[in-house]
């Protein structure tokens, strides 16, 4: 339930950002006037000198006086981080990022800000920020994003990867991820997803950086074009900043010349063909470059006039906790990519035989030295950062990216400083499962965290935000794991149910988590050989448990719910369902859950009910319906 002090507050904001601003001051004033030691008036006032009358001094000085009636206040803390942003004044702004950070440490707006400050100077330690605002909330595509975009530039290219696919799973369209996807793929040599991608990101935002995208990777379709700047890109691989096609053109050449001294040792006129070859590769591919480019007829539309829109408000009611508006980054200047100028000739020498080294030799060399350019050898580039200044379970969340990087590099774990002892025989044992430990290896913790005094817990998802599991601290070290496959037993599976209800509580977990995961347990317990599924039967409800006993009875019945291992949720107010499929294009199963419990299954030609199979039928259509949507 909304509170009073809230509603006033976004009724204010609403006659604010309608212009009404001699309305919004009086009423700010009948508030301070009413009850001057309460914080909702002098907030009011803050707003209106802010958003309405761009007076950020005295918007700054309401703001501090709205923080000495409640310094906990987080609309006051956002509006006095919102008012210095792009200002000189930097420790203003700082100033209130921390105080956000200590009082409202759930909010990832004051870590992504407090990156931003801290990008500029030094990005290494601008990262654990960034890392910190993408776990507290992993579906904005914009955080998640720039972590991203920051890994790749720290050398971190899998993370940077990694994380890009779970931005643009979020938000396909945002241009700003697109873009850095699009150029990343290109400086790898992926050069058909960098065309695909540059393309959406034309259609997304039609200006001058998409338009060089599209016009950088466009002649890569032409098969010469592509294998010379891939060659050229095995050469200037070490070296940092953007790889352009020009860069890699000179690479292609400098690094073939570099191959073709040897030729010099047979013959001169020998060595002269190889430089003349590799010079004419590169002049037809820039040839056709050009050519391809100069059928894009690419180029940046003039500007519409604006249209006028309703403002939007600069801060919003805490209800919808995403309002932070940030400043966008600063378009990069790019520098002018010289001409490489054609080698001096030499005086060519009477003609001999070719000898078959002259082509066995260079080959071995530039192989040699590609595959030892073509290894990932970014992932020691970048140390990882504590949280200590930051929210609760800082400390657990490094400790869990320790053992996931560790696994993922094969490296030995200290397991004495990071696991508890007694569980390190367990984990031991759940690593030794592929599924488990790529599940392990590819996960991210959200940043949700839950602490009951003796232990601690951080929820852990996949990089497209679907649950894994739960993992269990003790004095910061790994203390357990629960989840669907990591502890089967009874009361394993009763520990995982009652976290979940307490991250529900705390965090109100929604899109069909608690279901999913409800489901994944209900699964587990009868593709087990343990007749006992009470446990499983808890999340059952109790009018349906005796019904849903007796299909599970039927073999048939039971191998299918057991496959359907792929859920789609969607929530109709009333009820809540899950569309599960198999892997082997089965027909669809459909559960209904109320309360996180389920409450019916239905199935095609699972029930003799004529009014069973019609319902089926609705629901699915439904289902499908809106899934389409």
């Amino acid at each position: 339930m909304i509170s009073t002090r809230v509603m006033k507050f976004e009724a204010l904001m609403k006659l604010v950002d309608n212009g009404e601003l001699e309305e919004a001051r009086e009423i700010a004033q009948s508030y301070v006037e009413a009850q001057p030691r309460n914080f909702v008036g002098y907030l009011c006032l803050a707003y209106v000198a802010f958003a309405g009358e761009k007076d950020k001094v005295a918007a700054e000085a309401y703001v501090e006086e709205t923080l000495r009636h409640d310094p906990r206040c987080e609309e006051a803390m956002r509006l006095g981080v919102m008012i210095w942003t792009g200002s000189d004044n930097v420790a203003k702004e700082k100033y209130y990022i921390e105080q956000g950070m200590r009082y409202a440490s759930r909010e990832a707006f004051y870590p992504y800000r407090m990156g931003i400050l801290l990008e500029a100077e030094k990005l290494t330690e601008a990262a654990p920020y960034f890392e910190k605002a993408a776990g507290l909330d992993a579906r904005n595509a914009e955080y998640v994003g720039k972590y991203s975009n920051v890994m790749y530039q720290l050398g971190k290219k899998k993370v940077a990867r990694d994380y890009m696919q779970r931005a643009l799973g979020l938000d396909a369209n945002h241009t700003e991820n697109v873009r850095n996807f699009a150029q990343w793929s290109f400086e790898d040599g992926h050069f058909k997803m960098a065309r695909d991608l540059s393309e959406r990101a034309l259609k997304t935002k039609h200006d001058a950086e998409s338009a060089r995208l599209v016009r950088q990777a466009a002649p890569t379709s032409n098969w010469l074009v592509a294998m010379v700047l891939r060659i050229g890109l095995l050469f200037i691989a070490p070296f940092k900043g953007r790889k352009t096609a020009a860069k890699m053109m000179l690479g292609f050449v400098l690094g073939l010349w570099i191959l073709c001294i040897p030729l010099f040792f047979i013959s001169n006129l020998v060595g002269i063909i190889g430089v003349t070859v590799v010079l004419a590769l590169v002049v037809v591919a820039g040839l056709i470059s050009n050519g391809i480019r100069a059928k894009q007829q690419l180029g940046v539309e003039a500007p519409k006039a604006p249209v006028k829109q309703a403002a939007k408000p600069v801060i919003q009611a805490p209800p919808a906790k995403k309002i932070a508006e940030t400043k966008p980054s600063k378009q990069i200047t790019r520098e002018q990519n010289r001409e490489v100028s054609p080698p001096l000739a030499k005086k060519a020498t009477q003609p001999t035989k070719i000898n078959p080294k002259v082509f066995i030799v260079p080959a071995i060399i530039l192989a040699v030295i590609g595959f030892g350019l073509m290894e990932d050898n970014s992932a020691d580039d970048y140390d990882s950062y504590s949280y200590d200044d930051m929210a609760g379970g800082s400390e657990e969340a490094d400790h869990f990216f320790t053992i996931r990087n560790s696994l993922e590099n094969e490296e030995d774990i200290a397991q004495d400083d990071i696991i508890d002892e007694s569980f390190y025989p367990v984990f031991e044992k759940l690593m030794s499962q592929p599924k488990l430990k790529e599940q392990f290896s590819g996960a991210y913790t959200t940043g949700e965290y839950l602490d009951d005094g003796e232990l601690q817990y951080l929820k852990i998802e996949d990089y497209s935000g679907d649950l894994l599991f739960l993992t269990e601290f003790k004095d910061y070290k790994l203390h357990g794991i629960y989840g669907t496959g990591w502890n089967d037993t009874e009361a394993g599976k009763a520990r995982y149910t009652e976290l979940l209800q307490a991250f529900d509580e705390e965090f109100g977990i929604s899109d069909g988590i608690l279901e999913e995961a409800h489901m994944k347990l209900i699964q587990a317990s009868f593709a087990s050989n343990d007749n006992d599924h009470a446990a499983a039967l808890t999340m059952v409800g109790a009018d349906f448990q005796d019904t849903f006993t007796d299909m599970m009875n039927d073999d048939a019945v039971k191998n299918q719910f057991i496959a359907s291992t792929n859920f789609v949720f969607i929530d109709d107010s009333d009820y809540q369902y899950l569309k599960m499929t198999d892997n082997n294009d089965g027909e669809p199963l459909i559960a209904q859950f109320e309360d996180k419990n389920l409450v019916y299954m239905y199935g095609a030609d699972w029930s003799e009910d004529d009014e069973d199979q019609a319902r089926y039928e609705e629901i699915l259509s439904d289902l499908d319906w809106e899934d389409s949507l």
